[in-house]
């Protein structure tokens, strides 16, 4: 445990610089929203500004993983590491998603202090307590998704450089276990018995969709009242994707990645 949190804190230093210059991003933003916001007399255009910094989100935390990753390449620490890849990929993971939370807690209180400044010029006529809510879960687990394919192509890539006559050409092979996992995937997807199972054996009703409407004098926005059937298993299947592809990065990675 002692060790788990070394690697914590030591991932944490290497990567607090980018953290604090995506902050630093997120309110310059913010600030250019709100300055054409009050050239255009619109202060609508803030929170569509702060909406589009959660949209970024779903980059944001693959990206601060994917530096964390560059970073120990350029060391090379890991190879004389005695952890397992397990315990050397984990803390990046909670560290990426530590910054990703707070990120986006601090988006939520721009937002906050945006309707409250202009209460009477908001895109919702209530405080979307519940949406925020749902669209923060919605970015931390496609950011988590990424994450993890990110892991695994990046120390897919990196394994290739054990084979000295392919070690220029490895992203010809990273870019053909993409297109193949898509075929197997597609026509997996074109069984139709597969496709009943995943998209009809268990459902749950949601919305059809968030509207947005905006005219000369009013904005409104919400939850689409019509009710949709959302299949789970889809989301089930993707998650132990998830757990494989990280399980062989951490296979990966025991054999001593090298850069």
């Amino acid at each position: 445990m002692k060790a788990f949190k070394g690697l914590l804190w030591k991932d944490f230093k290497t990567s607090k610089v980018w953290f604090y210059g995506w902050i630093g991003i997120i309110f310059l933003i913010y600030i250019i929203g709100m300055v054409i916001g009050n050239f255009v007399n619109e202060p609508i255009i803030v929170q569509i500004f702060i909406i589009m910094i959660g949209v970024f989100h779903f980059a944001f935390l693959p990206g601060i993983v994917l530096s964390m990753l560059r970073l120990e390449g350029k060391t090379q620490l890991w190879l004389h590491s005695p952890y397992s890849g397990f315990i050397l990929l984990l803390p990046k993971l909670i560290i990426a998603i530590i910054y990703s939370t707070a990120s986006l807690l601090l988006v939520d209180l721009l937002g906050v202090i945006t309707l409250a400044v202009f209460p009477e010029d908001s895109l919702f006529s209530y405080w979307p307590i519940k949406e925020g809510i749902l669209f923060n879960l919605g970015v931390t687990v496609v950011g988590l998704y990424f994450s993890g394919w990110t892991i695994f192509l990046w120390t897919f890539y990196h394994s290739l450089s054990k084979f000295p006559s392919i070690k220029n050409i490895r992203w010809i092979f990273v870019a053909g276990f993409i297109i193949v996992y898509q075929s197997v995937v597609a026509f997996l997807m074109s069984i139709k018995w597969v496709e009943k199972i995943l998209f009809n054996a268990f459902t749950v009703e949601v919305s059809s969709g968030v509207f947005l409407s905006i005219g000369s004098n009013e904005a409104n926005a919400g939850f689409e009242p019509e009710m949709i059937q959302l299949p789970l298993l889809p989301f089930v299947f993707e998650g132990m994707i998830m757990i494989i592809v990280f399980i062989i990065s951490c296979w990966l990675l025991d054999r001593k990645v090298e850069v």
